[in-house]
């Protein structure tokens, strides 16, 4: 009877135990944007002892928590976090099974004194569970430069002195605009942001780990450049306004060229309406170009058999604009749709004067000139629906929609200067003309849920069909006449529609979080030559993309992280189209439509630590391919050097990058972005085989002087990098600018200037190739001092104003484009990595 009482005593000890046991939840959200706050690190406290936590939680990627408690009576819930202010919240338990606490409002920790000049420094990194976001607006350096030279500073890029991107080492990654893609940016990444002004960028995120929710496409992850914020939060009539800022700048590079250019951003609120336009013009014109280039054919024994040297100085003309447009309206608190429309437009052109000398079989030498004309626009529109559910803030259905065009027109024109016979037959006056054009047309739909306590469910399909159209003629001078010539000229289409479906579970609780999913794709090319040349085809394949991450936080200020990814690059049109570009009568340039689809696997280790006084991520990689594609060259019957593509590489890197940032009081910080890797390359096709360390580094310094001048310095420098054929060399430079700003910070001056490190102030870029009947070396002199000047005058009556935007949209970057410069050739560029998830 005895033990029966106790039983029964432990047993009801037991269930009121259990019944005290309380799942409390709510969200971490910015006061000003209204986004919830990834990864956000919850404290809580028994009221009456603030100094040690009873426990602490990890929100998930939309700011969401939830933990369980034990005991009734009052708690505070703390968030406290290096660059935000600390917030609590002071709630009670009773024994109920959920308690909700609502919203954490949070805001940036910045010292406001007389004036509201803000004198503390903001971290300018933001470390997530899966990415890191530079916020290029807090960037003193924004006011004076443009995208490119930031993205120098960004953790996990490298920008090469010849303005190739890199991302994690490769440079294949996804490049998108507000969360979507655009079509000119993918394709001439480098070039749009050399003409784009930092100015109007608000952050740039780095996804090395997108996880499955993401296009599989991008071996290096994705750059997400943010220009408009996204808001996902009720209408808020109080913030009803505008907000608009012009700029002006201009530079120069002395004696060998200049640029300027016009900006405009305005953003408002009426109600449930809100609203923002950019309009970006810029002009830019170089000259000075330097270009020598030495190409030898090879025999047997390696014995040089002939050899053409070429020495050429060239200029360049480009105009850029954009426009876009983006609109939102809130039906009601559970349904949302927002719209978006851009244009993009680049004019490019560029003149080469060109002398060749050849040795070998016969002496002979001739001169060119080369114009050139580029004209390619990109339009978009897009539009996107959110249905929320009441009640249940994790779940949500988001419908989406977008058409996207990008057509191309260019235009080359080579005059021959020859004065021996038998070449005056072979190198005769030419001209080519081509038509390109992408369209596609893509729906998405995506689906979240939060099943059981501490697992989220992701779901969701996508389609996309993509039209490629070429249409390439060229021309030849005979006795005064242009004459087509029918064999060299095409008309080409390439259909490639994707199918694509992805399913995810995440897991949090306390201080580990996991996530696992696998997303498939599978993709239906048809290959057609509409002028009978060619053999046309129809392809259709598959990939399962599977990505797996955990992370455990160490402590309040340390975490660690592992994560497997597998990322897929496809071949684009100028990779696929097998045209033969021969505007250089010593050289063959065309396509590969047997190329397949590219797969990469990569894994990473993660660690962060971050104070109030210093933020640190190191990050070790590794990534496997085993099909890489590569541009090779060879030597045809002709002497005539070929270079075309295929995959034929493979290449394993094992690296790391350190990023830190460390602030010595509330004027002064110190940063540095810095990565290094060794890599091996095969190339069993032609029997190559190449491997070696690459590095590079950023250290910046920036200062708040009296006057509130502030004052940023900048040295950064690569190593050579490897590639599977040869190598390329590296480069070094200091930025430097200065800045003022007026008038309750509305007026805003900054100059700034560049200089590479390097005799006469010139960068000197230089590469060496070889094969089996052949090598190159080339050098280019490129004139990169430079000066400019910035003014921006800010003006409206709301600063707060954030467009409304769905949670999810379409993000279709899945394509590689040989237009960038930044094609795989087996580059060993520096390996770098982000946060895991």
């Amino acid at each position: 009877m005895k033990k029966t009482v106790i039983s029964i005593i432990f047993a009801l000890f037991a269930v009121s135990a259990f019944a005290q046991s309380t799942v409390v939840s709510g969200s971490v959200i910015d006061s000003l944007t209204l986004v919830g706050e990834p990864a956000a690190v919850v404290q809580f406290f028994k009221s009456n002892d603030l100094e040690k936590p009873i426990a602490f939680t990890t929100a998930d990627n939309d700011g969401n928590f939830s933990q369980m408690l034990t005991g009734a009576g009052e708690y505070v819930a703390v968030y406290s976090n290096v660059g935000r202010k600390t917030v609590s919240k002071t709630f009670s338990i009773s024994g109920e099974e959920r308690v909700s606490i609502g919203q954490i409002l949070i805001q940036d920790d910045v010292e406001v004194l007389d004036a509201g000049r803000v004198t503390a420094l903001r971290p300018l990194v933001k470390m997530d569970v899966d990415k890191m976001t530079y916020k290029v607006a807090d960037d003193v350096d924004s006011k004076t430069t443009t995208v490119l030279e930031m993205l120098r500073k960004v953790p996990m890029v490298s920008v090469d002195g010849e303005d190739n991107i890199t991302v994690n080492g490769s440079s294949s990654f996804q490049v998108l605009v507000d969360g979507k893609p655009n079509v000119m940016i993918s394709s001439n990444p480098s070039q749009v942001f050399k003409s784009m002004p930092a100015s109007s960028v608000i952050d740039i995120q780095v996804i090395t780990n997108p996880g499955v929710k993401y296009d599989a496409e991008g071996v290096g992850g994705v750059l997400n450049i943010t220009t408009t914020r996204a808001q996902t939060g009720g209408a808020m009539p109080e913030l009803d306004g505008y907000n608009a800022t012009v700029g002006l700048n201009g530079s120069t590079r002395f004696d060998n060229g200049y640029g300027y250019g016009l900006r405009t951003f305005v953003t408002g609120q009426n109600g449930k309406f809100t609203y923002s336009a950019n309009l970006n013009l810029n002009r830019t014109i170089s000259d000075g170009m330097e270009s020598v280039t030495s190409q030898s054919m090879l025999g047997p024994s390696g014995e040089e058999l002939s050899n053409t040297t070429s020495k050429s100085l060239s200029g360049s003309k480009s105009l850029m604009g954009m426009a876009s447009l983006d609109l939102g309206y809130e039906i009601d608190k559970l349904r949302l749709v927002s719209a978006s429309a851009g244009v993009m437009l680049m004019n490019s052109n560029s003149a080469t004067n060109q002398l060749t000398g050849i040795t070998g079989f016969q002496t002979m030498s001739y001169s060119s000139i080369m114009n050139s004309d580029m004209k390619m626009k990109s339009i978009t529109a897009s539009v996107d629906y959110q249905r929320s559910f009441s009640g249940n803030p994790d779940k949500s259905l988001v419908f989406s929609y977008q058409l996207s065009s990008r057509p191309m027109d260019s235009y080359s024109k080579t005059l021959f200067d020859v004065n021996d016979a038998f070449l005056s037959s072979m190198y005769t006056n030419r001209y080519s003309d081509g038509l390109s054009n992408t369209i596609q047309n893509t729906f998405q739909v995506d689906f979240s849920d939060k099943w059981i306590e501490k697992i989220t469910f992701n779901a969701g399909a996508k389609y996309i069909s993509r039209l490629n159209k070429s249409d390439q003629n060229q021309f030849f001078e005979e006795n005064g006449q242009w004459v087509k010539n029918d064999a060299a000229s095409e008309l080409y289409r390439h259909d490639n529609n994707i199918a694509a479906a992805y399913l995810q579970f995440s897991y949090a609780t306390g201080n580990f979080s996991a996530k696992a999913g696998a997303r498939y794709e599978h993709t239906f090319q048809s290959i057609n030559y509409l002028d009978g040349k060619g053999k046309s085809l129809n392809v259709n394949y598959g990939d399962l993309v599977p990505s797996a991450s955990v992370q455990y936080n160490l402590t309040m200020q340390q975490n660690l992280g592992l994560s497997y990814n597998m990322r897929i690059r496809r071949p684009g049109i100028t990779y696929l189209d097998p045209y033969v570009d021969i505007s250089d009568p010593t050289m063959k340039f065309y396509g590969n439509h047997d190329l397949q689809t590219e797969r990469a696997h990569t894994l990473n280790l993660v660690y962060n630590y971050f104070s109030n006084k210093v933020m640190l991520n190191v990050t070790l990689r590794d990534t496997y391919c085993n099909n890489g594609i590569s541009n090779y060259s060879f030597y045809d019957a002709d002497g005539i050097m070929n270079t075309t593509f295929g995959n034929i590489l493979k290449s394993n890197t094992v690296g790391a990058n350190i990023y830190a940032n460390i602030n010595l009081g509330s004027k002064t910080r110190i940063m540095l972005n810095a990565s290094a890797g060794y890599s091996t390359m095969d190339n069993p096709l032609l029997e190559q085989r190449n491997e070696g360390f690459n590095g590079m580094a950023l250290i910046g310094l920036q200062q708040t002087l009296p006057w509130d001048l502030r004052l940023s310095a900048n040295i950064m420098g690569n190593t050579s990098t490897k590639t599977v054929d040869g190598w390329r060399s590296g480069m070094s430079m200091a930025m430097c600018s200065l800045t003022k700003t007026f008038l309750d910070d509305r007026l805003s001056v900054a100059l700034s200037g560049t200089v590479p490190i390097a005799k006469d102030l010139k960068m000197v870029m230089e590469s060496h190739t070889a094969g089996p009947d052949y090598k190159m070396d080339s050098m280019n002199v490129m004139p990169m001092s430079q000066a400019s000047i910035n003014i921006t005058w800010s003006f409206g009556n709301n600063k707060n104003v954030r467009i409304k935007k769905t949670r999810t949209s379409i993000t279709n970057d899945d394509l590689m484009d040989r237009s960038t410069g930044s094609e795989n050739s087996g580059d060993a560029t520096s390996m770098m990595s982000s946060q895991t998830n």
